[in-house]
């Protein structure tokens, strides 16, 4: 019986999507912490994804969570949310809206940066941009 070792871009590609699932952990517990309430996690449509839907008061608030490791080769996770991610998470929150009817609502969109360290025993960094794009 012949053993089948995973390859390396699927070693990768597993340990990117633990690190985003725990960084979006992190993102709720963060989000909890600061009195807010969780409405959805990871809600789909043809479009895309939105990480978090929370609510802060009377605001519906998206979220969008990226996380990088620092000094890595992919850049840093704030520069991940350029113009392309801006324009299809609001086509998301377009398609959310037009669902749940929330025409009158006030929402806006925030990012939770989450930049882990290089070693393992360090912390991570967790940065909330509130009405990021």
């Amino acid at each position: 019986m012949t053993e089948r070792k995973p390859s390396s871009t699927r070693g990768v590609q597993r340990n990117r999507r633990e690190m985003g699932k725990q960084a979006e952990q992190q993102a709720e517990q963060y989000i909890t912490r600061i009195g807010w309430t969780i409405v959805a996690r990871n809600w789909r449509c043809r479009q895309g994804e939105l990480d978090l839907i929370a609510r802060d008061g009377e605001w519906w608030v998206f979220i969008e969570v990226r996380s990088r490791t620092e000094g890595g080769s992919f850049g840093t996770a704030r520069e991940a949310i350029d113009i392309r991610k801006q324009q299809q998470v609001r086509v998301i929150v377009e398609q959310y809206i037009h669902r749940y009817r929330l025409y009158e609502a006030k929402i806006r969109c925030d990012a939770i940066i989450i930049t882990y360290p290089r070693q393992g025993d360090a912390s991570s960094e967790l940065e909330h941009i509130a009405h990021a794009f």
